[in-house]
Protein backbone atom coordinates (compact mmCIF):
# COMPACT_ATOMS: atom_id res chain seq x y z
CA UNK A 1 0.00 0.00 0.00
CA UNK A 2 0.92 3.15 -0.76
CA UNK A 3 1.92 5.94 1.81
CA UNK A 4 0.03 9.22 2.40
CA UNK A 5 2.20 12.14 4.32
CA UNK A 6 0.91 15.39 4.89
CA UNK A 7 3.20 18.48 5.61
CA UNK A 8 2.02 21.18 6.98
CA UNK A 9 3.18 24.22 8.83
CA UNK A 10 3.18 28.40 8.49
CA UNK A 11 5.10 29.85 5.40
CA UNK A 12 8.98 29.67 5.72
CA UNK A 13 9.01 26.47 7.81
CA UNK A 14 10.41 24.72 5.02
CA UNK A 15 7.15 22.66 3.68
CA UNK A 16 8.32 22.18 0.51
CA UNK A 17 12.10 21.59 1.35
CA UNK A 18 10.98 18.78 3.34
CA UNK A 19 8.25 17.43 1.06
CA UNK A 20 11.39 17.44 -2.01
CA UNK A 21 13.79 15.73 0.04
CA UNK A 22 11.80 13.30 1.43
CA UNK A 23 9.80 12.46 -1.93
CA UNK A 24 13.30 12.06 -3.51
CA UNK A 25 14.54 9.44 -0.65
CA UNK A 26 11.45 6.97 -1.12
CA UNK A 27 12.73 4.10 -3.09
CA UNK A 28 9.26 3.63 -4.64
CA UNK A 29 7.16 6.14 -6.75
CA UNK A 30 6.46 9.35 -5.37
CA UNK A 31 4.24 12.04 -6.16
CA UNK A 32 4.76 15.66 -4.17
CA UNK A 33 1.02 17.60 -4.61
CA UNK A 34 1.50 21.31 -3.08
CA UNK A 35 -1.72 23.05 -1.87
CA UNK A 36 -0.05 26.04 -1.58
CA UNK A 37 1.71 25.65 -5.19
CA UNK A 38 -2.40 25.26 -6.48
CA UNK A 39 -3.75 28.26 -4.45
CA UNK A 40 -0.79 30.98 -4.36
CA UNK A 41 1.32 29.85 -7.77
CA UNK A 42 -1.52 28.24 -9.93
CA UNK A 43 -4.40 30.58 -10.28
CA UNK A 44 -2.31 33.11 -12.26
CA UNK A 45 -5.26 36.20 -11.52
CA UNK A 46 -7.17 35.47 -8.88
CA UNK A 47 -11.08 37.02 -9.06
CA UNK A 48 -11.24 38.53 -6.45
CA UNK A 49 -13.44 35.78 -4.14
CA UNK A 50 -10.58 33.51 -1.87
CA UNK A 51 -12.96 31.11 -0.45
CA UNK A 52 -14.00 30.33 -2.88
CA UNK A 53 -10.76 29.43 -4.65
CA UNK A 54 -9.65 28.12 -1.44
CA UNK A 55 -12.61 25.99 -2.21
CA UNK A 56 -11.13 24.87 -5.89
CA UNK A 57 -8.32 24.30 -4.39
CA UNK A 58 -9.21 21.81 -2.25
CA UNK A 59 -11.29 19.70 -4.61
CA UNK A 60 -8.07 19.75 -6.80
CA UNK A 61 -5.75 18.73 -4.08
CA UNK A 62 -8.40 15.35 -3.26
CA UNK A 63 -8.42 14.80 -6.88
CA UNK A 64 -4.88 14.61 -7.48
CA UNK A 65 -4.05 12.78 -4.22
CA UNK A 66 -6.79 10.32 -4.78
CA UNK A 67 -5.41 9.34 -7.93
CA UNK A 68 -2.00 9.43 -7.37
CA UNK A 69 -2.67 6.77 -4.87
CA UNK A 70 -5.26 5.01 -6.61
CA UNK A 71 -2.20 4.18 -9.10
CA UNK A 72 0.26 2.98 -6.63
CA UNK A 73 2.83 6.06 -5.60
CA UNK A 74 3.38 7.63 -2.49
CA UNK A 75 2.09 11.20 -1.81
CA UNK A 76 3.75 13.66 0.31
CA UNK A 77 1.22 16.63 0.33
CA UNK A 78 2.59 19.86 1.51
CA UNK A 79 0.63 23.13 2.21
CA UNK A 80 -0.08 25.70 5.17
CA UNK A 81 -3.53 24.90 5.50
CA UNK A 82 -4.27 27.97 6.86
CA UNK A 83 -3.59 31.53 5.47
CA UNK A 84 -5.07 35.21 6.29
CA UNK A 85 -7.30 36.21 3.87
CA UNK A 86 -8.50 40.17 4.09
CA UNK A 87 -6.34 40.31 7.14
CA UNK A 88 -8.91 37.51 8.93
CA UNK A 89 -6.94 33.88 9.79
CA UNK A 90 -8.25 31.16 7.33
CA UNK A 91 -8.10 28.20 9.27
CA UNK A 92 -8.27 24.93 7.94
CA UNK A 93 -6.80 22.27 9.37
CA UNK A 94 -9.43 19.90 9.52
CA UNK A 95 -9.01 19.64 6.04
CA UNK A 96 -6.25 17.55 6.54
CA UNK A 97 -8.04 15.37 8.73
CA UNK A 98 -10.93 14.99 6.05
CA UNK A 99 -8.06 14.27 3.71
CA UNK A 100 -6.61 11.48 5.89
CA UNK A 101 -10.01 9.84 6.03
CA UNK A 102 -11.30 10.11 2.50
CA UNK A 103 -8.03 8.34 1.19
CA UNK A 104 -7.92 5.60 4.17
CA UNK A 105 -9.02 2.66 1.45
CA UNK A 106 -6.12 3.88 -0.38
CA UNK A 107 -3.50 4.82 2.47
CA UNK A 108 -4.64 3.02 5.48
CA UNK A 109 -2.26 4.81 8.05
CA UNK A 110 -1.80 8.36 6.83
CA UNK A 111 0.94 10.48 8.50
CA UNK A 112 0.44 14.06 9.36
CA UNK A 113 3.58 16.36 9.94
CA UNK A 114 3.42 19.55 11.31
CA UNK A 115 6.78 21.68 10.49
CA UNK A 116 7.12 24.47 13.68
CA UNK A 117 9.63 27.24 13.79
CA UNK A 118 10.14 29.97 16.21
CA UNK A 119 9.16 33.89 15.18
CA UNK A 120 12.97 34.71 14.39
CA UNK A 121 13.91 31.74 12.40
CA UNK A 122 10.54 32.68 10.41
CA UNK A 123 11.28 36.34 9.74
CA UNK A 124 15.12 35.46 8.89
CA UNK A 125 13.76 32.95 6.60
CA UNK A 126 11.37 35.48 5.22
CA UNK A 127 13.82 38.22 5.28
CA UNK A 128 16.39 35.66 2.80
CA UNK A 129 13.34 35.25 0.31
CA UNK A 130 13.01 39.08 0.08
CA UNK A 131 8.80 38.33 1.20
CA UNK A 132 9.33 40.64 4.27
CA UNK A 133 5.27 41.07 4.02
CA UNK A 134 4.34 37.98 4.30
CA UNK A 135 5.85 37.48 8.18
CA UNK A 136 2.94 38.19 10.42
CA UNK A 137 1.34 36.09 8.44
CA UNK A 138 3.56 33.21 8.60
CA UNK A 139 3.80 34.13 12.48
CA UNK A 140 -0.24 33.85 12.59
CA UNK A 141 -0.34 31.23 11.11
CA UNK A 142 2.67 29.25 13.48
CA UNK A 143 0.59 30.07 16.52
CA UNK A 144 -2.76 29.14 15.26
CA UNK A 145 -2.19 25.48 14.65
CA UNK A 146 -3.95 23.27 17.49
CA UNK A 147 -2.75 20.39 19.03
CA UNK A 148 -2.95 16.85 17.53
CA UNK A 149 -3.94 13.26 18.44
CA UNK A 150 -3.22 10.26 17.14
CA UNK A 151 -1.06 9.59 14.02
CA UNK A 152 1.01 12.88 13.76
CA UNK A 153 4.58 13.96 14.44
CA UNK A 154 5.93 17.64 15.21
CA UNK A 155 9.51 18.90 13.64
CA UNK A 156 10.98 22.04 14.33
CA UNK A 157 12.43 22.94 11.43
CA UNK A 158 14.67 25.84 13.20
CA UNK A 159 16.50 22.90 15.09
CA UNK A 160 16.35 19.81 12.99
CA UNK A 161 18.10 19.69 9.67
CA UNK A 162 16.23 18.90 6.66
CA UNK A 163 18.55 15.42 6.14
CA UNK A 164 17.40 14.84 10.21
CA UNK A 165 13.82 15.58 9.30
CA UNK A 166 13.52 13.31 6.30
CA UNK A 167 15.45 10.35 8.64
CA UNK A 168 12.57 10.63 10.82
CA UNK A 169 10.42 10.50 8.38
CA UNK A 170 11.72 8.18 7.22
CA UNK A 171 11.88 5.80 10.41
CA UNK A 172 8.45 6.42 11.21
CA UNK A 173 7.20 5.04 8.08
CA UNK A 174 8.74 2.10 8.95
CA UNK A 175 7.56 1.52 11.78
CA UNK A 176 4.48 -0.95 11.81
CA UNK A 177 2.19 2.17 12.93
CA UNK A 178 2.43 3.62 9.81
CA UNK A 179 2.74 -0.01 7.61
Amino acid sequence: MPHLIVIYGPPFAGKSTLARGLAQSLPEKTAIVSADYLALEAIAVHDGAAFDEMEMVTTQVRLLVANYLKNGYNVVLEGAFSQVLDGELQHREQEMDQMAALMRNLAPSPLLVRLVADEGVLEERARGAGRENEIEAAVRINSAYKPRYGRWLQIDTGIATVHESIETLRERLKTADFR
